[in-house]
């Protein structure tokens, strides 16, 4: 675990030297294996221009990925790529489905100060979903209303015990009771 933040720290270090109009950060989550989560701060224009993500990822890749000890470790290495505006759709599809290294997932519009309690909940949001059971706990009323059809005569030819799906005659059935009305 040591190690793992001593060889963060190196990158991190270079990062932020090469890369000046970024701020960068580590966190390591030791769950059943050890998941690296590197945050990258910046706006989408400055990833995006001359593909600065891509080159991140390598350089992540290159200096960090061979120095963890078993292939689930190098499978569980994230980059957040943590921006303050809005990032067009083309470019977080282009940075999240690239499948080169690392798995990449892209925060925009994240105007708040970034720290400690937000690496946490990013963590949680795109990685552990260590939430979910809190959330299920703390849910003790699930509203269930019946379903009110707004053309009861279409619901009535729905509404049967009998499966329509590959049943042409009862798709037929009913495409001839539609045209009657």
């Amino acid at each position: 675990m040591e190690k793992y933040s001593e060889y963060s720290q190196e990158i991190l270090q270079q990062l932020s030297n090469k890369y000046t109009n970024c701020t960068f950060n580590f966190k390591l989550v030791e769950l059943n294996v050890n998941i690296s989560v590197f945050f990258v701060l910046t706006n989408s224009s400055v990833l995006e221009e001359s593909n600065l993500w891509q080159k991140i990822s390598e350089e992540v890749a290159l200096k960090y990925q061979p120095k963890l000890d078993s292939i689930y470790e190098k499978w569980n290495l994230y980059i957040i790529y943590v921006t303050h505006d809005k990032t067009s759709k083309e470019l977080k599809n282009k940075i999240e489905n690239d499948k080169f290294s690392s798995r990449k997932i892209v925060e925009d519009n994240f105007y708040q100060e970034f720290g400690e309690s937000e690496c946490a909940e990013l963590i949680i949001k795109h990685i552990t979903n260590s939430d979910l059971k809190e959330i299920v706990d703390t849910t003790t009323e699930v509203n269930i209303s019946k379903y009110i059809p707004l053309n009861t005569d279409l619901w009535k030819l729905l509404d049967t015990e009998d499966k329509v799906i590959g049943d042409k005659e009862a798709q037929e059935c009913i495409v001839k009771e539609l045209n009657k009305k």
